[in-house]
């Protein structure tokens, strides 16, 4: 029984895996357990985790009349990039990535919707110099089972 929050970075990562940059392997994951070889910039790292998941108690809202919950989380799509004007280049794949995160904002009806929150090009305040990755952070809502959260509620 896989959550429904890993089935939701599942989809993204497969949907924004249809942007040719990103199509082969290891080019977009969730989560990285090392950083990206060189070769493999630019790419895309998929974390949920840094800002936590919001829910809410949603009475009688499974099938049977079970409670459910309202769940938010702020997904982050990590840029990391490869060029030396990072402030263009993160525009150009931010560009591509809206673009295609707008054409399913339910996920494969996995989630009721998407929004952007915010974008990030990180930068070193001691000297002003952009630190070679960006951030989408997107927030997702969805509905589970209070008793089983790979179940979509109503």
């Amino acid at each position: 029984m896989a959550h429904r929050r890993s089935l939701i970075v599942a989809g993204v990562a497969a949907g924004l895996a249809t942007i040719p940059e990103f199509s082969g392997p290891r080019k977009v994951a969730r989560g990285r357990f090392a950083a990206v070889p060189q070769e493999l910039l630019p790419a895309i790292t998929l974390s949920w985790g840094e800002a936590g998941e919001n829910s809410g108690r949603r009475p009688s809202s499974g099938p049977n009349g079970e409670d459910g919950y309202d769940r938010s989380m702020a997904l982050s799509v990590i840029v990391h990039l490869r060029d030396d004007d990072a402030e263009e280049e993160f525009d150009r794949i931010s560009a591509l990535i809206e673009a295609r995160m707008e054409q399913d904002v339910t996920i494969g009806g996995l989630a009721v919707d998407l929004e952007l929150q915010t974008t990030r090009l990180f930068v070193d305040p001691r000297t002003g110099l952009p630190l070679g990755a960006g951030n989408l952070t997107y927030q997702v809502r969805y509905k589970t089972l209070a008793s089983d959260p790979s179940v979509a509620a109503l």
